[in-house]
């Protein structure tokens, strides 16, 4: 339960009890007062009727005597200015009245049978007191009898009245008897009214302060967590969490507080290595700042070198200027070379295209002598089979004459000469073979070295028309080169004039170059600053428990 509602349910208790305090006040009040009301109606009341009723008949015995004093015959008849009227209608209005009080009397309700005893001899006597006395009396002082009412009067007063007296006295007394134990009875009954609300207020307190003990037993528990919070914060210990098995507010503070505790931590962490990266970066800046400031001392005098450098161009600018108009000079006659030699090349061409056509036509030529060899091999190649028939059907007819004998001898003779021619033949044969055959060799070799003669003709007739397209576009670039050189002669004053603007700018280089050191000497001594804060930023979070 969260502190709001405890203070809002310890409030709203307070609330209650106090406002049920305050309605059992009202209602023991209430009580009281109805009480006191009932007593004052059921006690007091009567008591007040019946000393009415006993004034009543006191008063009606006045008038009564005040009545006889109208005797004519009496010495006091004339001290009274009115008539004896008067003091009867006082009477009968007392009876009138009399009957109204006995009446509230009559309704009064009595718990005890001596109230009621009492009341009802109160009423005996009053009705003889009223119908043997006043009545007859009035009757009596109506016919002008003051003796006999005066008889009746003294009656009244020595045994009628003192017995109504009597009874009204009795009764009187049981009444305040009652009103005084009723009375008891009411001061009992406040007495323990207040008392319950004596023990109700206790209650109410007791609870109250267990509600509020057990609040700030609560909060004491949570700012002592907050206090341990606090301590391991202000040491430095943000590794050990602080836990509240609680679900308000402050259990809420203290889980924000951890929350924040481990982001802190983690932050931390991420600090300690972004200075350790920090310091390893700081070195490195102050060796990359020693590299600069050696890279610009290195620049500073190439700068230098340079500016010389552009010195010289200067000079040799001036020089290219005077060279280009010489060359465009040299440019023209070698143009005229060019096309001198362009002419001639042509003329070449010319007569190594004829060149190339007879070598053609003898390439042709030997190819013809080499078809023709080619025919006559064939030739020899029948004789030589036809001679090797012939040789074998020599053969044959010997065989066939060495068959037959004597008688063969002569065919035999022939066979023999049959088969020598052939075989000469044969071996003319073979060796016209042999010869056609060198001569077709030498043929393919005359028509292959034809063929590469007629190639390189080519190959010179090609390469003679690139020379004189060369030459021609050596022309063309020889004027091309005088233009050039027009060119570069206009381009090296605009050069000298360059080179003088880079001479400035190298000047404006070499002071930048001298800030350029200046700020890597800054930067050297920046981050040697920078490495010894981030050695002391490690040194305080050394503090810190991670």
């Amino acid at each position: 339960m969260t502190i709001k509602a405890k203070l809002i349910l310890l409030v709203v208790l307070a609330g209650a009890a106090t406002v049920g305090t305050s309605l059992f006040g009202i209602y023991a009040e209430l009580k009281g007062h109805e009480l006191a009301e009932k007593n004052h109606e059921l006690r007091i009341m009567p008591i007040d009727h019946v000393g009415t009723s006993v004034q009543l008949l006191n008063q009606m015995t006045t008038q009564s005597l005040l009545a006889l004093q109208h005797d004519p015959e009496g010495r006091t008849a004339a001290m009274h200015a009115h008539g004896i009227d008067q003091h009867m209608d006082i009477i009968r209005n007392n009876l009138t009245a009399l009957e109204e009080v006995n009446a509230k009397i009559a309704a009064i309700e009595h718990r005890q049978a001596e109230s009621n005893e009492a009341q009802q001899a109160l009423f005996a006597t009053q009705e003889e007191l009223v119908n043997v006395a006043f009545r007859p009396l009035i009757e009596k002082l109506e016919e002008g009898n003051y003796v006999g009412a005066q008889a009746l009067l003294i009656l009244t007063l020595t045994e009628v009245l003192p017995r109504f007296e009597e009874a009204a006295s009795t009764y009187e007394g049981i009444l305040r008897d009652n009103m005084e134990e009723e009375l008891a009875r009411t001061s009992e009954r406040v007495e323990q009214d207040v008392l319950i609300s004596i023990g109700i207020t206790l209650i109410n307190v007791l609870i109250i302060i267990a509600i509020a003990a057990w609040i700030i037993h609560g909060v004491t528990r949570g700012l002592k967590a907050a206090d341990r919070f606090a301590t391991n914060f202000a040491e430095g210990n943000l590794n050990e969490p602080v836990t509240l098995d609680s679900r308000d507010e402050i259990a809420e503070i203290i889980t924000h507080m951890n929350t924040a505790r481990e982001s802190l931590r983690e932050t931390l962490k991420r600090i300690g290595e972004a200075s350790e990266q920090l310091a390893s970066a700081a070195e490195e800046t102050s060796a990359v700042s020693e590299q600069t400031d050696r890279g610009v001392a290195r620049q500073m005098q190439e700068i230098e070198q340079v500016a010389a450098a552009m010195n010289q161009m200067t000079a040799t600018v001036e020089d290219v200027a005077r060279n280009a108009s010489d060359a465009s000079s040299s440019a023209q006659a070698a143009n005229d070379s060019a096309k001198h030699g362009q002419t001639i090349l042509g003329n070449a061409v010319n007569a190594v295209g004829i060149l190339s056509d007879e070598i053609r036509q003898s390439s042709e030529t030997i190819d013809s002598l080499k078809a023709e060899s080619e025919e006559i091999g064939k030739v020899l190649d029948v004789i030589g089979a036809i001679a090797d028939q012939t040789n074998l059907l020599a053969l044959n007819a010997a065989i066939e004459a060495a068959r037959a004998g004597e008688h063969g001898r002569g065919f035999a003779v022939v066979a023999e000469e049959v088969r020598a021619l052939a075989s000469r033949t044969q071996g003319s044969t073979e060796e016209i073979h042999g010869m056609i055959d060198r001569l077709q060799s030498r043929s393919t070799a005359a028509v292959a070295a034809m063929q590469r003669a007629h190639n390189q003709v080519d190959h010179s007739t090609q390469a003679m028309s690139e020379t004189e397209a060369a030459l021609g576009e050596i022309a063309n670039g020889v004027n091309g080169i005088n233009d050039l050189n027009f060119q570069i002669a206009s381009a090296a004053e605009e050069q000298s004039a360059v080179a003088e603007e880079v001479n400035r700018n190298v000047q404006t280089i070499s002071q930048i170059s001298e800030e350029s050191a200046q700020g890597a000497t800054q930067t050297k001594t920046a981050s040697a600053e920078l490495a010894r804060l981030a050695e002391e930023l490690q040194a305080r979070l050394a503090g810190f428990k991670l």
